[in-house]
């Protein structure tokens, strides 16, 4: 049996055996072109002008019959006497009752609008070795060079479609393990693919993993910032909200959450009058410290950057576990202040108890002290004021 393997490294083989080494570029080069036109011939003059353009007409049709005789030598005729190429005088092609095998043909026939088993898509899939004659290039042979990238977009095309159907096969049959390794590999292939993005964001969520999902967002959304220089699509942002939200919402939301008691959390915190927000920013400059950083930027962005008004240290907290980039916080009016500043704490409250010791209440500034007397008043039970 003859095997032809275009994706990754050319590989020709007979019964087995690897005739690749016997093989120059332009006859493994002048292979591939027949096959790919497997369903027609072509003439003499066509191939000449792929694989030696800049030879006279005598050069060429030289080279032409050496090549054809060297692969009737190299490949012998089937059981039935049938030989790999028809040539006639003019034109040449692949015989059509020669039995091959070719990883570049069985990815052409694949159809995505046709019914596919996980197992065949599989084994579809497993034929992706590389690009298309990965590394192959011919000197002065522009028009074949350019087949082998418009070929290497083909076969990229019908890699992503594959996938598709695959991660679709596997979302009807509620295998979320490997949807989700299928996804990621997608995504290595286009990075910036927001549909994929808000698949895996959907699966996390799904699954119960939000920490997975904060992280996998923040870091997507990133890249497109450094990258492309753009924010997600309202879609994924709508998706990342909801993860936010219900994680803000739910005390056992929390992945790092045990079933059992709270960890308790003391934190210090000073005043100073009339410095508006001092002993809010006291508190969560403390809290930053205290807790798990990690755990408190899953809060919602919008409430960071809120925050970080009154205490840079949460900024640079957000940079320093989702982004580079330095993000510019302009005014923030008294009511969001107010409303972040009580989102973080109920955030932090959802897996821990916090005694929050005050050494100087005297002092405070009106700003918090509005704060705190609103706290006092309705604080749960995970939460207690101590003034000194």
């Amino acid at each position: 049996m003859l095997s032809i393997n275009m994706l990754g490294q050319v590989n020709i083989s007979y019964n087995g055996v690897s005739i690749a080494d016997r093989l120059s570029t332009k006859l493994v080069a002048m292979i591939c072109l027949l096959v790919l036109n497997s369903d027609r011939e072509m003439s003499r003059e066509r191939l000449s002008a792929y694989l030696w353009p800049d030879s006279d007409e005598e050069a060429a049709r030289y080279n032409m019959r050496y090549n054809l005789w060297k692969v009737k030598k190299l490949i012998p005729s089937d059981a039935k006497g049938q030989s790999f190429i028809l040539v006639s005088k003019d034109s040449c092609r692949i015989n059509q009752q020669y039995k091959f095998q070719c990883d570049k043909l069985c990815i052409d026939s694949y159809d995505s609008h046709g019914q596919k088993s996980i197992e065949k898509l599989l084994q579809l899939k497993e034929l992706f070795k590389g690009d298309f004659l990965e590394g192959f290039y011919l000197k002065n042979c522009n028009e074949f060079n350019e087949i082998i990238l418009f070929e290497r977009v083909v076969c990229q095309t019908k890699h992503i479609e594959i996938m598709k159907q695959l991660a679709q096969l596997y979302e009807e049959e509620d295998r979320s393990e490997e949807e989700l390794q299928i996804l990621h590999e997608m995504t290595a292939m286009e990075p910036y693919n927001e549909n994929f993005a808000c698949r895996i964001l959907s699966i996390y969520k799904k699954t119960g993993n939000r920490a997975a999902a904060i992280n996998y967002y923040r870091e997507f959304e990133s890249k497109l910032r450094r990258e492309l220089n753009i924010a997600p699509n309202n879609d994924l942002k709508i998706l990342y909200r909801e993860v936010t939200e219900d994680l803000c919402g739910k005390e056992d939301g929390y992945p790092g959450k045990t079933t059992g008691e709270k960890k308790k959390l003391v934190i210090r915190s000073r005043c100073m009058k009339d410095v508006d927000y001092f002993w809010a920013a006291e508190v969560v400059g403390a809290l930053l410290k205290a807790a798990d950083q990690k755990y408190l930027m899953e809060l919602n962005l919008n409430y960071i950057l809120d925050l970080s008004y009154i205490q840079n240290e949460l900024l640079l907290s957000y940079e320093k576990y989702v982004s580079k980039e330095h993000r510019e916080v302009g005014q923030v009016p008294a009511v969001r202040i107010v409303n972040a500043f009580l989102k973080f704490l109920s955030h932090a409250c959802a897996i821990y108890k916090l005694d929050i010791h005050i050494d100087n209440p005297g002092d405070m500034d009106s700003s918090s002290a509005k704060i705190l007397k609103h706290i006092e008043a309705c604080a749960s039970g995970s939460i207690h004021i101590y003034k000194c």
